[in-house]
């Protein structure tokens, strides 16, 4: 049985979150002050953009568990309801609504 998008586009959200987790913890580990490349946590399996973002920019989206970190306008990419809560330059902040 194939997956349904929303199920690929879960799991895909759960593998870029993973990754930039170790991005984290090897910039903590590392003392790293400038802005960190984070990958764009956004639905699209083939993206590869990557957003800088601080360590407080980065965990103050981690702090709320429905929000993500992607690059501008990839909101569009989910198959399932986010809306974008934050605009900056370089990454937008969305935020998962039909959990």
């Amino acid at each position: 049985m194939s997956e349904v998008p929303e199920e690929r586009a879960a799991r895909n959200d759960a593998v870029f979150r993973e990754a930039n987790e170790h991005i984290r913890e090897a910039a903590i580990r590392h003392e790293v002050r400038d802005r960190i490349p984070f990958l764009c946590e956004c639905a699209d399996e083939r993206c590869k953009e990557i957003v800088r973002v601080s360590l407080a920019e980065y965990e103050a989206v981690r702090n709320h568990p429905e929000r993500f970190l992607t690059a501008p306008d990839h909101h569009l990419a989910f198959a399932y309801s986010v809306r974008r809560v934050e605009q900056h330059e370089g990454y937008d902040v969305v935020e998962r609504i039909d959990a």
